[in-house]
C-alpha cells in the first residue's frame, strides 16, 4: 500500500457507485429471474467495497506516517511511463482494426512490458506470447468473440 494509494481508490469508488446508479435504472429482477441490471449492480457493488477498503487502508496508512515529512502526492509518479502507457493504449485502439488482434496484442504488451516493467527484451517477448495465446484462446476459441484479424487475417 501506498500513500498515494487514495487517488485510484477514489476513482475505483466513483466509477463502482456510477455502475451501481446506472444498474438500479435497470432491472435487477431477483436471484431466481435476473434482470439485466442485476450482474452490473452486484460487480459495482464489489468494486466499491473493494475500493472502500482500500481507501480506508490508505487513510490509516498516511494517519500512521503523519508524523514524518511531507511528500507531494505526485512524487512516485513516473510521468513517462503513464505517457506511454495511455500513448500504447491510444497506438492499440488505432491498430486494432488493421492489424488485428493477435499482431496488436503481441506488440503493445511487448511495449508495455519492456518499457513500463522494465523487463529484458527477451523477457518482455516471452511474457507477450503466451498472454496473446491465452487471450485468443478465452475470446475467439471458447467465447466465440469476433475480434479484428486484419491484414493477416486475409491470407
Amino acid at each position: 500500500m501506498r500513500d498515494n494509494d487514495w487517488i485510484p481508490g477514489t476513482v475505483w469508488l466513483v466509477l463502482g457507485m456510477a455502475v451501481v446508479w446506472g444498474s438500479l435504472r435497470l432491472k435487477l429482477g431477483s436471484l431466481v429471474n435476473p434482470g439485466p441490471g442485476l450482474m452490473p449492480f452486484i460487480f459495482g457493488i464489489s468494486l466499491t467495497i473493494c475500493s472502500l477498503f482500500v481507501l480506508i487502508q490508505t487513510v490509516r496508512l498516511k494517519l500512521k506516517k503523519s508524523k514524518g515529512p511531507r511528500q507531494g502526492i505526485w512524487t512516485d509518479v513516473d510521468f513517462k511511463k503513464v505517457i506511454l502507457v495511455v500513448g500504447c493504449l491510444l497506438g492499440y485502439t488505432f491498430m486494432l482494426e488493421a492489424v488485428g488482434f493477435a499482431l496488436t496484442t503481441f506488440l503493445i504488451l511487448t511495449i508495455l512490458f519492456k518499457a513500463v516493467g522494465s523487463q529484458k527484451w527477451s523477457h518482455a517477448l516471452i511474457a507477450s506470447v503466451p498472454t496473446v495465446v491465452v487471450s485468443y484462446l478465452v475470446f475467439i476459441v471458447i467465447l466465440k468473440v469476433e475480434l479484428p484479424a486484419g491484414f493477416l487475417g486475409r491470407f
